[in-house]
């Protein structure tokens, strides 16, 4: 089983997904694929942290990088993580049982024809902005800027790279409002939805 989880800032997407992965005993994996992508590229960690899930914005000052792989040659640093970061999700993908957070891991497996299940987190914008000043200790304005620009780049950086629609429904087999039950039981209450589709036929499920 593998499960792929986008979620907009503040919706307690990671937090669902760590749980869903211990529920229904799967590996998971979000910044996991960031520190890993050090390892398979000659960036540093900082610098790859920056890119992480956001495009290359070619206006402003990108760094080219020169790789030991032809066809990462002369890519910016976001560029060259989402290739490296690509590979990683279909590698452990054929090999294991998983979550991922975001990163286009939906789109990517679609593109190879790997079966998963697809979520999508949301939460009311007044919601978000409660939980992030709490976890950050920031005031609401500048909560409400931050959870802006984030679900922002995390929209830019989807549509460039898969084409698709970050964030719409009908791009998604399941769309969560993490608010209704709270982190927890949304958990629980998708553990035991998805367990039930696994018990389902997938070409009766088609039906």
């Amino acid at each position: 089983m593998i499960i792929c989880i986008g979620r907009e800032f503040g919706s307690g997407g990671h937090e669902i997904g760590k749980k869903l992965a211990e529920n229904l005993k799967l590996s998971f994996y979000d910044h996991e694929l960031l520190e890993n992508a050090t390892t398979r590229s000659n960036i540093e960690y900082k610098e790859l942290k920056q890119a992480d899930e956001k495009k290359a914005n070619f206006l402003l000052h990108t760094i080219l990088y020169n790789s030991d792989e032809k066809k990462l040659r002369g890519l910016s640093a976001n560029d060259i993580l989402f290739e490296v970061q690509k590979n990683m999700t279909l590698d452990l993908a054929k090999d294991d049982n998983c979550v991922f957070v975001g990163r286009c891991a939906d789109y990517i497996l679609a593109k190879e024809n790997i079966r998963h299940l697809s979520l999508f987190v949301t939460a009311p914008f007044s919601d978000r902005i409660q939980r992030k000043q709490q976890l950050l200790n920031l005031d609401e304005h500048s909560t409400a800027a931050l959870i802006q620009k984030t679900d922002k780049q995390r929209k830019s950086y989807y549509n460039y790279y898969s084409g698709g629609n970050w964030g719409k429904p009908y791009n998604y087999d399941i769309c969560v409002n993490s608010s209704t039950l709270g982190i927890d039981c949304t958990a629980r209450a998708l553990s035991l939805m998805i367990t039930g589709f696994e018990n389902i036929d997938y070409e009766e499920k088609r039906e």
